[in-house]
């Protein structure tokens, strides 16, 4: 399988903290990858690297073979990256459908004179746009809920909306920042049923950031373990859960292996 992502000595620093230390990556095409590690090990900065958001003071990021370190979000975004955020950041005052054809707006065909004066082409691209958008939020779980404003939807409909959005642009590699925060059994369960569909029908890359572990060993493919922005281990779940280091930087000194994933 061909290799989407390739992350080669990746440094960030802040003022002289080094928060992604020399970190290297390989994510292959329609994979499930995990980044883990203790807080504050540059998880999400690592994240802020790949979407243009942090540019890094060293090393390379490449996007099938193309170099991002340079790139702005916005062209990112176009290239086929997109992602969704620790706290979630939907326009609260939106529905939800809204919410997705705003993740929809570099499909759109039509310029903004075509769109004012409502031209036959405008209209059928509005109507294509918001098809697709009805179709997001089926795919996510969220089907009759599009007309709903997007803060009064529970938490984990929030969830679900935030990742719809995301896939509204049709992204190649779709970067989950702690998907299942705040959620119960049962919407961790329903959430990784859905990261699972994400990969398989629609033929997505993801690599998700996650605290629980019965999400990450459950659903991914290919770890990787920082701690103080270094990369400490890597490799399938049955391995990485078995690594001592991997054990006492991220659930600490005295837990037994076979507790990792609970």
């Amino acid at each position: 399988m061909a290799t989407l992502l390739t992350v080669r000595d990746l440094v960030k620093r802040f003022q002289g903290v080094v928060a992604v230390d020399r970190v290297n990556l390989e994510v292959e095409e329609r994979s499930i990858a995990a980044l883990i590690g203790p807080n504050g090990a540059g998880k999400t900065t690592l994240f802020n690297c790949l979407t243009g958001f942090y540019r890094p003071d060293a090393g390379a990021i490449r996007l099938d073979g193309r170099l991002l370190n340079r790139v702005p979000p916005y062209r990112i975004a176009e290239l086929g990256v997109s992602r969704t955020f620790q706290n979630i950041r939907l326009f609260g005052a939106m529905t939800a459908i809204e919410n997705v054809l705003v993740g929809e707006h570099r499909l759109g065909a039509t310029g903004p004179l075509g769109a004012v004066l409502r031209l036959p082409p405008a209209v059928r691209d509005e109507h294509e746009l918001v098809e697709r958008a009805r179709e997001m939020l089926d795919f996510a779980g969220l089907r009759g809920r599009g007309d709903a404003i997007a803060r009064s939807l529970p938490y984990g409909d929030q969830r679900r909306l935030e990742i719809a959005r995301a896939l509204g642009s049709r992204p190649r590699l779709l970067l989950l920042d702690e998907p299942t925060a705040g959620m119960n059994l049962q919407e961790s369960l329903t959430m990784v049923a859905l990261i699972r569909r994400i990969r398989d029908n629609l033929g997505t890359t993801i690599i998700l950031i996650e605290h629980q572990m019965r999400v990450v060993m459950g659903v991914s493919e290919h770890i990787t373990v920082l701690d103080y922005g270094e990369k400490i281990a890597e490799g399938p779940p049955d391995l990485v859960q078995r690594d001592p280091r991997v054990i006492e930087a991220y659930l600490g000194r005295g837990t037994a292996a076979g507790h990792v994933a609970p």
